[in-house]
């Protein structure tokens, strides 16, 4: 049965969506002809006639109150998730409010996202309805990583790199699309559990912020842009990194973070700079030579990683705030560090990663006392926050604890 509200909502959505559709606030360049207009039917009626939706429909029945947020919007794009998609989610409780409504949130995107019209290669971030605090550290609102593919497949990635593929494209009702996938949208969770337990070429990073006593500050900071070298970048400087005081290496780090501007790799431009975190004057400039970016002469190895509070770009080397005048030999298919290798860091990978012994223990990492339950407990929780729920609501960002619970095979913890 609908509800009232949900009655209301979907009988006038048409006509706001018709009123809005004049505004030039809509992300994608597409429109549909008077012809095209008269054809699409309203959203109740396209989602009832969709068999493979019938679970996001009760939702959105059971839940009326998200529609009300799309009349804010001049176009919308649903993102749909099939119904063998919510079966593969395990322990999914469709009686959590808290969970539903801030995850269908996560499934509105707030523009018109027509695949047909996208064009295969680089990746665009699109902004969706989920701003709630206790869940993104963006303001703007959370956001999808957005690719077609070359075989014609359009990708979704959110948090901790899941990707979802668009399995039924455009379906048009009035107001926007629908696009069905077949995996739920993860909202994108803190620097700690991204780089600890999704991308391991990110962990001699996470140390290092750890060593600095950063970690925490950089992932409560909202809408970051981070440039985080990989694994080997740490390795080939190790003895370099080792010499230096805790107050430099604070330095080097703050030096790879970008405040207060989310920036997609589309928003990177050729000759322009960028302002860290460090201050003091320092720059980073952009140079892109054919399809590689570099920030100074850094390359741009994988682009668009979505976290709780912005967006981590990894590079392949180590910048220094010292060296911000150099830039990449564009003859060269590998650039050197801009700090010196010496002894073992010759070696390379070969060289053990650096700062992982400052990662905090997991659930599954931490040594286990055998002697009484009470020290077995404190082993295995000394990395959860203690403190009040409301503040563990905050830290644990990304719908944190509540993902978890939904027992989405991601093997992640809210901790810190």
């Amino acid at each position: 049965m609908f509800t009232g509200s949900l009655l209301a909502v979907l009988a006038v959505l048409p006509l706001l969506a018709e009123a809005a559709s004049s505004s030039p606030s809509r992300i994608w360049p597409w429109t549909r002809t008077p012809q095209e207009k008269r054809q699409t039917k309203a959203l109740g009626a396209v989602l009832a006639g969709q068999q493979d939706l019938s679970t996001y429909y009760s939702l959105i029945k059971q839940y009326p109150d998200i529609l009300l947020q799309l009349p804010n919007f001049a176009g919308v794009t649903l993102i749909a998730p099939s119904n063998e998609a919510f079966n593969n989610s395990h322990e999914w409780n469709p009686d959590n409010a808290t969970l539903v409504t801030n995850l269908l949130q996560y499934h509105i995107l707030t523009g018109t996202v027509n695949t047909a019209a996208l064009v295969a290669g680089p990746s665009t971030l699109q902004r969706t309805l989920l701003t709630n605090k206790a869940y993104t550290n963006v303001s703007s609102g959370q956001n999808v990583v957005v690719a077609k593919q070359h075989d014609d497949l359009t990708v979704l990635t959110s948090g901790l790199g899941t990707r979802s593929t668009i399995i039924e494209p455009d379906i048009a009702f009035t107001g926007g699309f629908i696009q069905m996938v077949d995996t739920l949208l993860i909202p994108p969770v803190r620097l700690e559990i991204t780089a600890r337990d999704a991308y391991k070429e990110l962990t001699a990073f996470l140390g290092a912020l750890y060593s600095t006593g950063l970690a925490e500050e950089i992932s409560n900071m909202p809408n970051i842009t981070i440039l985080a070298p990989r694994n080997t970048a740490f390795q080939s400087i190790s003895s370099s990194l080792s010499a230096l005081s805790e107050s430099s290496l604070r330095d080097v780090l703050k030096y790879h973070i970008i405040p207060n501007n989310v920036i997609p790799s589309s928003g990177f431009l050729n000759g322009t700079t960028l302002s860290p975190l460090l201050g003091k004057e320092s720059k980073i400039f952009i140079t892109q030579i054919g399809n590689n970016l570099y920030f100074n002469r850094a390359q741009m190895l994988q682009a668009d990683i979505l976290l709780a509070n912005g967006v981590l770009h990894m590079i392949d080397n180590v910048l220094s705030q010292n060296a911000s005048d150099t830039r990449p030999d564009e003859e060269s298919k590998t650039q050197p560090p801009v700090f010196a290798q010496t002894g073992l860091t010759s070696t390379g990978t070969r060289h053990p990663v650096p700062y992982t012994s400052f990662l905090p223990c997991t659930t599954e990492g931490c040594p286990v006392s055998t002697s009484t339950t009470e020290s077995s407990l404190t082993a295995k929780t000394t990395v959860v926050s203690t403190r009040s729920s409301s503040a563990l609501a905050g830290r644990v960002t990304g719908l944190g604890m509540a993902v978890v619970g939904m027992g989405m095979g991601m093997g992640v913890m809210g901790v810190v």
